[in-house]
Order: structure tokens, then C-alpha cells, then sequence
């Protein structure tokens, strides 16, 4: 079972309540604890008790699920503990609530409260922590096989959600101070923040709160998740505000907003780009500009959440932390594998350096200002230990990207079957059951789940895909809301997916483009397949993820750039993947697919050395076009200087001096 303390928030007549101690347990059923230090009790106290148990016997009694014959099946307790009290005797304590100023004797009363049915307690759970108002968007009531994809979707999304501990932790502690929530992508962050903003909201309804992040199409989905976990209040609008980190004259944003509250000159895109130096994104430039000139700190908000942090420099999350006041409640999160080579986040004193006397602004001593999201729920095993695998290029000769801090595959849910977990030392690693819920395994075999799949050309790849979507749609009982397309290349992406679109089009199947073809706020359309960059992808899920022009993933430059953007591509999915793409550079990763496959979805590798890992770093970085072109004509003088030794020209006719030179450079001297 659980024990809840201040949680949840029950809404009196006069005024809202917290509870001192809630029990959840499939021995108990449900116990609410009081807590009065006052040597007197008053009919005032009894009054509000009992108010809050009815309140509570009543919702719990609106779920059909927990009643029996229309009566409330769940038995539902109030106990008082007073131990100071001198007055207990005055008031007749009736069925369901107890009053004691005795530890042993509360322990007595509470082993007396029994649950007939504990099978129940997941139900109890999804309905106490509000889980259970996320209900489906997507009506499937169409349903009628009983062994399509959409029969599965529907089994999964009737399933019960319950916060894990790590989750309910996150929700439930919120501390003066700044706090970061960390977890793979899947591991219900989102849901979590927006659980957490209801929460404090409810318990602070005058608090201005801003919610703010990177991908716009997370707006609406941000906005839907906090309403469904909205108290008997709702949400007011007026002090939680949800709002894009940048934003502009026409749409508000977090940065915006601190131009105008310190008179200091905005920037949009074009102008950021021009005052950005090398190295430096836009917005990053612009957050710098704007911490450069601002003379005094502002009070803006009294909390700020901010959602993909990885995707932030240090400059956005201290003009956050300044517009708090005196405390500094400021919540991150962030997926602890945005950049499979690097750690995703600075440390905390990284960010916001040291005060004048060398200690760090902000330091993390306690668990609670540090949270880690250790269980993915969307995506099933295999799919994320293939997108790790094809990440990382474990299987690729040589290994494309590695962490530097060995112990971070622990963290994020894998477990040592052999070997050590030490630089330049064989290792094999696995997920845990714990990490990854086996939630679709059940209902399919790898080779539905996870598909690579090679065509001559681009048009037969369109056509392939038009067609699986069709019958996906016409046969398998999927939505078209439940298919995203992702093309990787962002910049050729509009013109590369049109062909499909057309095919799609002259079958009856609409579709949209993310942000472009539909609202920049909304990342679905009903009744439309939706087509998407990476860039519009990330925070965002689907059932069936169709990848094209997957072998862009597998150049020979800016590997590890390239292999980020395929892991976060593939772990967009929630059920079912389709890798597709053409040429050799596809028949690589169809290679590594095979042998992470073959190895029953376990990495064996030996761990790179540091200097390993640097000499990766170097060879697969992100390049500008002017090096790329510099590289391609550097091995293109290379390739003719080979032909030309090979017959054409003799070794003797070119200058030892520039023989020795060339030796040398080739060696790394």
C-alpha cells in the first residue's frame, strides 16, 4: 500500500484542506489521518473531519468500479491522533472515525480496519492520484477483431495508471528550492510535471506559476494533461501560465516576457542569429544578451517548471531562476539521453556558478531536490535497447558515441549480466523487467514490433509505407491519429515526404505536417496522419512510427548527430516501429539491428577508454558546411593520390620532405 502526507487536496465548504496522512492499502482500504496538537478538541474540529470524510466517501463512490450494489466497496476510515487532548471522552466517536491521543492504541485501531477486497487497490490508487481522468481521447468503441493492433491499443490505454514511488515522489515534494526531475524519454515526466502543477496550484491558487519549454507543439498537450488533474476548482488561467521559452510580440514566451518586465531589447530569431557568436545558438545568444544587461532581478512568478531542459543553454535557466523571488522554486526536467555521447545536462553549480565566497548558488543535499524517473513506460524493451544500441553504434565498427560516466547505464534501467562496467573492459548489458514493463510484449513478437525494411528506390519506399498505412487504417483497426511519419532530415523533410502525402491523399487518408500544415501548438490532427522532423517529434509519442530515409542516419560524417536524431526518432513509438530506407548505408543498420537481435536484445561491447571516447567525439562531430566540404576534399585528394601511386606515378617523384610530412600527419604525431 501507500501513505500520502498533505496529499490529496479536498475542497471544503468554506475553504481547501490538505490531508495530514492518507493509506492506501488492499489491507486497510482507506485511512485518513488527523493530527491535532491543541489540548482541546472542538465540534468545529469533528465538523471539518467529517466533512472531509464525506467528501471523500463521495468521490471514491461516483468510480462504478469501487461500488458494489451501488455502496461504496472500499472502506474508508478517519482516525485522530491528539495526543496532547484532555477532552476525547466528550465526543461519541460513531462507525468510521476514531480519536486517540495513543500510539499503541492508534496502531490497535488501524490492524482492527480490514479490506475484503484488495484486489481493488490499483482502481483505489488510479482514481486517489487522478489518473484515472486521463482518459483516451481516441475513442475505439469501432473495435471488433479481437486480435488487431487496435483491439491491443485499446486493452493498453483501459489499462490502469498508477504513479510509481519515483513518480509520486516528484509530484507530491515541492521544497523552496530548486529541484530536478531526470529519466529516459517514456518515463512519464510530462505527466508528472502536469500532476505536479494541479497539485501546487490546488494548494496555492494566488501562486503565479509558468510552465514553459522548447517544442511548441507540447502546448495544447500540456494544457489538456493539467485540466484533467484539475480539483473541483478547475485551474485558473489567470496564474498558470503555460508558455514557449522564447516567444514574441504575437506569442507570449517566458524570454519575451522578461524583455518587457526589464526594458531590455528583445530579439527574434533573424536578430539573434546575427548577434549569436560561433558556437553559440540564437536563443542562446539572445538569453546572454538579455542577462548582460539586466541591472536588477524582477519578480515574475512564484513557481517556474520547465519541461525538456535539455534542450536549453545555462543562459535560459538563469533568467528563470531570476525571475523568482526570494525562493527560488524552480522545478527541471529533462531526459537524461538527449545526446547519447554527452551528459544531457550541466551540473547545478555549472549552471549557476558560486557566490562570492566560492559556494555554489545551487547545490542538491537532499534526494528530494534530486529525482530520477527510473522505469520507460512507452516504449517496450526491445525497442529501446535496439534504439541504445543503433545510438551508441555498438555494433558498429567502431562504436560511434559512449557516456563518459560508466555507472549511467545503471541509472537509466540496465543491468550487468557479465563481465565489468569499466573502461577498456568487456561488458553485457540488459534491461531489467523492472525498467521496462513488458506492458506490449504480451500481445506481440518482435518481428511485429520492430521492423527494418530495404527498397531499391525512394518511390517504392512510398509506396510500401502507403500501403501499410492503408491497412493499418483498413484492416488492423489503427487510427490515422495513432501513425507519425518521421523523416530525419529537417531541412529536405516538406519535399521528401511529398510524394507519400500524394499517394496517402489519392486513397482517402489525410495527413498533416507538424507545425506547418497544422497548428504550431498542436503536434496531432484528428483523422490525420501526422508527418514530422525530429525537431516537432521529441515529447511527442504514437503508436505506429514509420521512419523513412533512415540510411541519412548512416553517412560518413556527423555520425554521432545523425545517430541521436535516429534514437530519439525511434523512441517516439509506444507500440510498433517501422525502420525504412535504401542503399548501402541502410544495409548497416539493418546489420546492427540483426546482431543486437540475435544477441537476445543484449549489448556486448567492450567499454571505450577515454581517449577512445575523445578520438570518437573528434571524428564524429557536428561539422559546418565549409568543413564538410574541406573533409570531402581532403579524402577525395586522398583517393587520387592512391590511384596515382598505383601505377601512375612513383613514390621516389614526390618530395621526401612532403613523404615524411604525410607519414607523420597519418600517424597522429
Amino acid at each position: 500500500g501507500y501513505y500520502y502526507r498533505g496529499f490529496p487536496v479536498i475542497f471544503l465548504s468554506e475553504n481547501n484542506v490538505t490531508l495530514d496522512g492518507l493509506i492506501c492499502s488492499s489491507k486497510h482500504g482507506v485511512v485518513i489521518f488527523h493530527f491535532n496538537e491543541e489540548r482541546e478538541l472542538t465540534q468545529d474540529d469533528i465538523d471539518i473531519i467529517d466533512e472531509m470524510h464525506m467528501k471523500f466517501v463521495a468521490k471514491l463512490s461516483e468510480v462504478k468500479a469501487l461500488t458494489k450494489n451501488r455502496i461504496l466497496n472500499v472502506p474508508v476510515n478517519s482516525i485522530v491522533f491528539a495526543p496532547n487532548c484532555i477532552n476525547i471522552d466528550d465526543f461519541d466517536c460513531d462507525s468510521g472515525l476514531s480519536i486517540s491521543s495513543n500510539v499503541d492504541e492508534i496502531l490497535s485501531i488501524l490492524n482492527d480496519i480490514t479490506w475484503d477486497d484488495g484486489s481493488l487497490l490499483e482502481t483505489l490508487l488510479s482514481h486517489v492520484q487522478s489518473l484515472s481522468k486521463l482518459k483516451p481521447k481516441r475513442k475505439r468503441s469501432y473495435v471488433r477483431q479481437i486480435d488487431s493492433k487496435g483491439s491491443v491499443l485499446k486493452k493498453l490505454e483501459n489499462s490502469l495508471a498508477t504513479l510509481d514511488s519515483s513518480q509520486t515522489t516528484a509530484v507530491l515534494v515541492n521544497i523552496d528550492n530548486v529541484q530536478r526531475i531526470r529519466g529516459l524519454a517514456g518515463s512519464g515526466k510530462t505527466i508528472v510535471l502536469a500532476r505536479k502543477i494541479a497539485h501546487i496550484h490546488s494548494q496555492n491558487p494566488h501562486w503565479k506559476i509558468a510552465v514553459t519549454f522548447n517544442s511548441r507543439s507540447l502546448k495544447e498537450q500540456l494544457k489538456h494533461l493539467v485540466s484533467a488533474f484539475a480539483d473541483d476548482n478547475g485551474i485558473d488561467w489567470d496564474n498558470v501560465d503555460i508558455i514557449h521559452a522564447w516567444g514574441g510580440s504575437k506569442t507570449e514566451g517566458l524570454y519575451y516576457n522578461a524583455c518587457v518586465a526589464h526594458n531590455i531589447p528583445y530579439y527574434d530569431y533573424n536578430g539573434a542569429r546575427r548577434l549569436a557568436e560561433f558556437n553559440e545558438t540564437p536563443f542562446q545568444a539572445a538569453c546572454k544578451n538579455f542577462l548582460d544587461n539586466k541591472k536588477e532581478d524582477k519578480k515574475l512568478y512564484d513557481f517556474i517548471l520547465i519541461d525538456e531542459a535539455q534542450d536549453f543553454s545555462i543562459e535560459f535557466l538563469r533568467i528563470c531562476y531570476s525571475l523568482l523571488g526570494e525562493k527560488k522554486r524552480l522545478v527541471y526536467a529533462y531526459d537524461e539521453l538527449q545526446n547519447l555521447g554527452d551528459s544531457s545536462m550541466p551540473s547545478p553549480e555549472q549552471i549557476w556558478g558560486v557566490d562570492e565566497h566560492g559556494k555554489p548558488i545551487v547545490s542538491f543535499t537532499s534526494e528530494e531536490q534530486d529525482i530520477t524517473l527510473d522505469i520507460c513506460y512507452r516504449n517496450p524493451g526491445p525497442i529501446l535497447t535496439t534504439a541504445h544500441a543503433l545510438g551508441f553504434g555498438i555494433y558498429h565498427k567502431p562504436i560511434i558515441q559512449m557516456f563518459d560516466f560508466e555507472g549511467l547505464w545503471t541509472e537509466i534501467g540496465y543491468e550487468k549480466i557479465d563481465g565489468e562496467l569499466v573502461e577498456g573492459k568487456e561488458v553485457i548489458l540488459s534491461r531489467t523487467t523492472k525498467s521496462s514493463p513488458s506492458l506490449l510484449s504480451a500481445h506481440n513478437s518482435i518481428d511485429e514490433m520492430i521492423q527494418f525494411v530495404k527498397f531499391e528506390d525512394k518511390h517504392s519506399q512510398s509506396n510500401w509505407i502507403a500501403q501499410e498505412i492503408f491497412k493499418n487504417i483498413h484492416e488492423e483497426e489503427i487510427l490515422p491519429s495513432d501513425i507519425v511519419v518521421i523523416h530525419p532530415d529537417t531541412i529536405r523533410m516538406r519535399n521528401e515526404v511529398g510524394y507519400l502525402r500524394d499517394l496517402l491523399f489519392q486513397n482517402g487518408i489525410n495527413t498533416s505536417i507538424a507545425g506547418i500544415t497544422s497548428s504550431p501548438d498542436e503536434f496531432f490532427s484528428d483523422n490525420s496522419v501526422t508527418f514530422t522532423s525530429i525537431f516537432r517529434a521529441k515529447g511527442n509519442e504514437a503508436a505506429m512510427v514509420y521512419i523513412m530515409d533512415a540510411h541519412y542516419c548512416n553517412v560518413d560524417y556527423e555520425l554521432a548527430k545523425r545517430r541521436n536524431i535516429l534514437f530519439t526518432a525511434m523512441t517516439r513509438t509506444k507500440a510498433w516501429l517501422r525502420v525504412c530506407g535504401v542503399g548501402s548505408s541502410f544495409d548497416g543498420l539493418i546489420n546492427e539491428y540483426n546482431e543486437v537481435k540475435q544477441r537476445g536484445f543484449k549489448l556486448e561491447f567492450t567499454y571505450p577508454t577515454e581517449a577512445e571516447r575523445k578520438k570518437m567525439r573528434l571524428v564524429n562531430r557536428d561539422m559546418t558546411s565549409q568543413e564538410r566540404k574541406r573533409v570531402h576534399q581532403a579524402k577525395l585528394n586522398a583517393h587520387n593520390l592512391m590511384v596515382l601511386l598505383d601505377g601512375q606515378v612513383r613514390v621516389e617523384d614526390i618530395p621526401e620532405e612532403l613523404r615524411l610530412a604525410l607519414i607523420k600527419q597519418l600517424k597522429g604525431e
